[in-house]
């Protein structure tokens, strides 16, 4: 797929004069961001050269504009995790990056780009039949985040299957409310979706829950709201979503980690809108399966793989497992071309993930946990997010955190909780232990000021600091 194919996927010359994006005061029709787009693609093609990729830093309507920008340019758009200024650069200098685009504007890094070939958006593209559009960095919330290489048809063809798959939306009463970071695989892919739909994108200036954010999702009108978990519960500190919270909303897109059909309920008692619960992961081009809540899928599962994709179980020697607990092994034309400096995948090269599930007959995926994730505990398997989960429900905690003590069988566990700014302390461990099941699993309970998450509020499965 070349830059003039992407113009095509997002629709460019659909209705010019509908709003596209409202930003604060600024407001963008289509015609107006697609002209931005292409006058920032012709200084992209010309300033950064074929051989390296260029980076997004912007936020609001300008990185809007910057995404579309790279993807008609023909060049491969880099989402740089940036901890500190020099971890930056290092990364940019690995990802052939010199260039940092902010509304428009193409800032150097001051690096020199990695010489090795293997880092080269061009490197096997003969393979796999289609240039590189993305390279994103996993969130790397258990291990050192990796460079996930995503060609042109990767992108077109994930965002295609999930735009069969989600059910319409009305481009003159719909507004997506994007509260998500655009440089995550995640957000990527909803303004994506909202382009292709023609369907405006609010831009928010923060992402946490507060009084002036419920003011603007009432003012525009929200009506579609995509988010994650840990979002929804911040949301459940302060307000009741659907009614003081986006009032208008008619669809939540619920993505990012995994929440029981109970625990969704106590978390959206206001909401009588449609969800839709979505799994995922970066190597497969943000969805892999999705679940309209309401259908005959059964309760906690993610529901069907995305049309084109498919999803089996196999166990630690690579055999399918029918009936029981397995890896998941995803096949598709949405599963990426490989890890930045490892060899490129070939094309139908089956995935084999960490994450763990189970499938009905009829097809059906539930997501039980990840490798990770799982404890062996006096002959218990044990999932730690289950168990976050259920502390998570206990009066004043905002957050738990889960971690064996030893990779050793039958390790006991630290578990790390952070409180509701009016949490009573009083009976707080009496209340957490009996919320935990096996009994005797947690040696430990500590509290701490904050649970550090990813951009997309995953939990990092790390002690945090200080504790």
């Amino acid at each position: 797929m070349t830059g003039a194919s992407f113009a095509d996927l997002l629709r460019w010359t659909d209705d010019p004069q509908r709003v596209a994006v409202i930003d604060g005061e600024t407001t963008l029709t289509r015609g107006e961001l697609f002209t931005r787009a292409f006058e920032r693609a012709e200084h992209i093609a010309a300033t950064v050269p074929a051989d390296e990729r260029v980076a997004l830093s912007g936020a609001g309507h300008e990185a809007v504009v910057d995404i579309v920008a790279v993807l008609l340019s023909g060049r491969s758009l880099v989402m740089l995790p940036r901890p500190t200024p020099e971890r930056t650069r290092e990364l940019a200098a690995r990802s052939r990056c010199r260039f940092d685009l902010s509304a428009g504007a193409l800032e150097p890094f001051g690096v020199e780009p990695s010489a090795d070939p293997r880092h080269h958006p061009a490197d096997g593209i003969e393979v796999v039949g289609s240039p590189e559009a993305l390279l994103l960095f996993t969130s790397g919330t258990t291990s050192e985040p990796k460079g996930v290489r995503l060609s042109s048809r990767n992108v077109a063809c994930n965002v295609t299957a999930v735009n069969q798959v989600v059910q319409p939306w009305d481009p003159d009463e719909d507004v997506l409310g994007f509260i998500l970071d655009p440089t995550h695989s995640y957000g990527f892919s909803m303004v994506l979706l909202a382009l292709m739909r023609s369907v405006p994108l609010l831009m928010t200036a923060g992402t946490l829950p507060s009084r002036p954010l419920a003011e603007l999702l009432d003012h525009h009108g929200v009506t579609i709201l995509p988010c994650v978990p840990y979002y929804l519960r911040l949301v459940a500190r302060r307000f009741s979503l659907g009614e003081d919270f986006a009032p208008a909303l008619r669809m939540l897109l619920l993505a990012g980690g995994g929440v029981s059909d109970a625990s969704l309920a106590e978390l959206t008692p206001g909401f009588h809108g449609g969800t839709h619960l979505m799994y995922g992961l970066t190597e497969a081009t943000a969805r892999v399966a999705v679940r309209p809540l309401g259908s005959t899928a059964p309760a906690d599962s993610v529901g069907l793989p995305l049309p084109g994709t498919t999803v089996d179980l196999v166990d630690a020697d690579g055999r399918v497992t029918v009936g029981g607990e397995g890896r998941l092994r995803v096949t598709g034309p949405s599963v990426f071309m490989g890890y930045l400096g490892d060899p490129v995948r070939e094309p139908g090269t089956p995935l084999v993930t960490t994450d763990l599930g189970r499938m009905d007959a009829h097809g059906h995926l539930t997501v039980t946990g990840r490798l990770a994730e799982m404890i062996n505990f006096r002959g218990n398997r044990v999932s730690a997010v289950a168990v976050e989960a259920e502390v998570a429900r206990v009066d004043g905690v905002a957050g738990a955190l889960l971690l064996a003590d030893d990779t050793v069988e039958d390790a006991q566990c630290s578990l790390f909780v952070e409180l509701a700014p009016d949490a009573d302390r009083e009976g707080l461990t009496r209340r957490v232990l009996a919320a935990v099941d096996p009994r005797g699993l947690v040696r430990e309970v500590v509290v701490v000021d904050r649970l550090q998450t990813t951009r997309t509020g995953k939990l990092v499965r790390r002690r945090p600091a200080g504790a």
